[in-house]
């Protein structure tokens, strides 16, 4: 499944989910449904390990009748098929340790993932059932449930890929990209590693545009601009609101980028270099959106709106 099939039925099953959780509770808002969906998902990192465990016993088993056939008809069957399918066991095995051992290869700790700021949404003073409130409202509500959403669906994604890559040591190197020693197979443990740590991914981009890894989120209005002060905090919480979509579609676009690397790498037709880094560079971009524009004001010499 590629990953615009998978979010079309992310899309469907969201949706599903939107409808039957509002018939069951009138009380239940978005940013509840997709806590909920977030909580389901729980399970299905049993299901991964559960996978890996019965797949490395399998590559277990698998790996003594071919050191027997070696064995037996050396000349047929190279020792190196039973140790590719021993090594590949093991690691499934030992999913949490190689986890882990990703992890601290690309990082060396953990690393920690970006928060959505939505300060001053509780205490904004909006126009009762206007467009602007509804705008805070709304994104006050799903922001910081859909950045737990995207965490756990980058743990999980990491897993799987890391599934992927250990599975991928028992192919013969005729297999090109997706061979042992293949640049698709590398690039798929490095994909997982960054869907483990996307937070700290997402910092080293930021520090690489901007120079540090600050999500800069306040916006401050000149009183030049906009003279009356209810007028500016209304814009002001609006624009937060704004912008705290933009982060959100920016940390999917982050995400996807790596995807779309681990394919360009497969040799999978559709995916380029160029793509799969626009998607991380503009990702970058947006996440750090307030960081650009004071960029933008400060080269035109514009100072009417300011991130802080």
């Amino acid at each position: 499944m590629t990953m615009r099939h998978f979010c079309k039925v992310f899309a469907f099953a969201a949706i599903f989910l939107m409808v039957g959780a509002h018939d069951a509770h009138a009380g239940t808002k978005l940013g509840d449904v997709i806590t909920n969906v977030t909580k389901s998902w729980g399970g299905f990192n049993n299901v991964l390990s559960t996978v890996a465990w019965l797949s490395g016993a399998f590559l277990g088993v698998a790996a003594v009748f071919k050191f027997k056939d070696h064995v037996d008809n050396p000349a047929q069957h190279p020792l190196s098929a039973g140790v590719k399918r021993m090594v590949a066991g093991g690691m499934m095995l030992s999913l949490p340790f190689m986890i882990k051992a990703v992890n601290g290869s690309l990082f060396g700790a953990n690393g920690t993932n970006g928060k959505v700021k939505v300060t001053g949404f509780n205490t904004a003073t909006l126009s009762a059932g206007g467009l602007d409130k509804m705008v805070v409202d709304v994104m006050s509500n799903i922001a910081g449930p859909i950045e737990t959403l995207l965490v756990a669906f980058s743990y999980l994604a990491g897993t799987a890929l890391l599934l992927v890559g250990i599975s991928r040591l028992t192919k013969r190197m005729e297999e090109g990209p997706r061979g042992p020693a293949g640049f698709g197979t590398i690039m798929t443990f490095i994909s997982s590693g960054m869907l483990f740590n996307y937070g700290a991914a997402m910092g080293g981009f930021a520090s690489t545009i901007f120079g540090d890894a600050s999500l800069m989120s306040k916006i401050t209005i000149d009183p030049t601009v906009i003279n009356n002060a209810d007028d500016a905090g209304k814009v002001q919480y609006v624009l937060e609101g704004l912008e705290v979509f933009v982060i959100i579609v920016g940390y999917i676009a982050f995400l996807r980028g790596w995807f779309v690397l681990k394919n360009f790498a497969d040799g999978q037709q559709g995916a380029t270099l160029a793509q799969g880094l626009t998607f991380l560079f503009g990702g970058a971009v947006a996440i750090n959106m307030g960081e650009f524009v004071n960029a933008i004001t400060q080269t035109i010499g514009v100072t009417g709106l300011t991130f802080s």
